[in-house]
């Protein structure tokens, strides 16, 4: 198979290509969010020798903890994470299915976009799942919907 000046290589499309990335993206953000020391806190302990006397403040201890240390995360926010999360895997699979001019490949493509902009209800997650998660899904979404079935090596 000689490929030469010019010459077309066969390959992934641009939108599948976009959708791969963004359930990469989606995945590993759903990982960080989780697992990752993202949550501040500080603690100050108040002591007291007598009783019915004032208590002395202690030091003030700060630090960052990840979220399944902070709160309990079952079965909340973890189930919302993983929708999150997934949503752009659902997306991807879908482009594939357009792709491939397989059935239902659109309405996991809408699933997904549905699914993934429902994280924007969350004071917490949308800072983080929103510019770097949703944004590309929105972006591999519109590839997919305005691409051919039929292009190739794009």
């Amino acid at each position: 198979m000689r490929i030469g000046y010019g010459e077309v290589v066969p390959g992934r499309r641009l939108a599948e290509r976009a959708a791969f990335v963004s359930a990469a993206l989606g995945i590993t953000m759903g990982l960080l969010f989780v697992l990752a020391p993202i949550q501040g806190y500080c603690m100050t302990t108040a002591t007291s020798t007598v009783p019915g006397q004032i208590a002395t403040p202690g030091p003030t201890i700060c630090g960052r903890q990840s979220l399944f240390q902070t709160q309990p995360i079952w079965p909340m926010p973890f189930l919302a994470v993983v929708v999150w999360s997934v949503a752009p895997l659902v997306g991807y699979v879908g482009v594939r299915r357009r792709m491939a001019d397989q059935s239902g490949g659109t309405a996991l493509i809408v699933l997904a976009m549905v699914l993934e902009g429902t994280v924007l209800i969350s004071f917490g997650a949308a800072p983080f799942f929103a510019p770097f998660v949703l944004l590309p899904l929105m972006i591999s979404t519109a590839l997919a919907l305005s691409s051919r079935v039929d292009q190739r090596g794009t």
